[in-house]
């Protein structure tokens, strides 16, 4: 018995594998980028439901987006959400950035401000608004994609337990804990304190911006946003 659940287990393991290998086969030939599931998880690992609204308006907390947990000492150990939280501005100020600006500053220091400790103020600032103006522009990727994803295309990318997506996702939250992981590119990122540094800085978020980049993560929201 013990031999026959043992052949069982590695039959069923090197199906789900070969299921994987020919999914991720499948979308490399319907245009996907090689490291598709490092620009999708960099494009969704801090998404809300407020960026989810810029593809489809009815977009709510009930999502299946696997996201950093804002909160990174979370006293069950969760590091990743396996949704897109709510997470709405403070209306103090008359525009969008300022109150972008409160809330980055407001959250400083706090155990649920999403990016751990070892980011300044600037770094925060920076990031938050590259991902605000990321989404912006896959909004326009994702109105423009022609033709329409099939609904086996969107069935291969939406699968991001098997597809590498949501284990990139989990390596974006352990590197928060360490350090600023503003790319997946794995080379040092210096902390962002002149100009020069900024010239790095911009050269690396410049990477998720190529049309590769905005196909893969574009697909994906059109996927997982198109039946709200």
């Amino acid at each position: 018995m013990k031999v026959f659940i043992a052949l069982l287990l590695i039959t069923l393991a090197a199906a789900r594998d070969l299921s994987t290998s020919r999914c991720s086969k499948f979308l490399h030939v319907n245009g996907f980028s090689s490291n598709f599931n490092e620009t999708i998880a960099h494009a969704i690992h801090s998404m809300t439901v407020q960026g989810l609204q810029l593809f489809n308006p009815r977009a709510h907390e009930h999502n299946k987006i696997p996201t950093v947990n804002h909160n990174l000492h979370d006293k069950n150990g969760v590091k990743v959400l396996m949704y897109a939280p709510n997470d709405p501005l403070p209306s103090d100020y008359f525009g969008f950035s300022m109150n972008m600006i409160d809330k980055i500053l407001a959250m400083i220091g706090k155990s649920d401000d999403g990016l751990g400790p070892n980011w300044s103020s600037t770094e925060r600032i920076a990031h938050k608004f590259h991902m605000w103006d990321l989404w912006l522009r896959l909004q326009k990727e994702v109105r423009e994609l022609t033709p329409k994803p099939t609904p086996s295309v969107c069935k291969c990318v939406l699968d991001v337990e098997s597809n590498g997506v949501l284990q990139a996702v989990q390596w974006i939250a352990a590197h928060y804990e360490s350090g600023t992981p503003i790319t997946l590119l794995d080379r040092p990122i210096p902390k962002l304190v002149d100009s020069e540094s900024w010239a790095f800085w911009k050269k690396d978020l410049l990477h998720y911006y190529t049309p590769e980049a905005l196909h893969d993560a574009a697909v994906y929201l059109y996927c997982v946003t198109k039946d709200f």
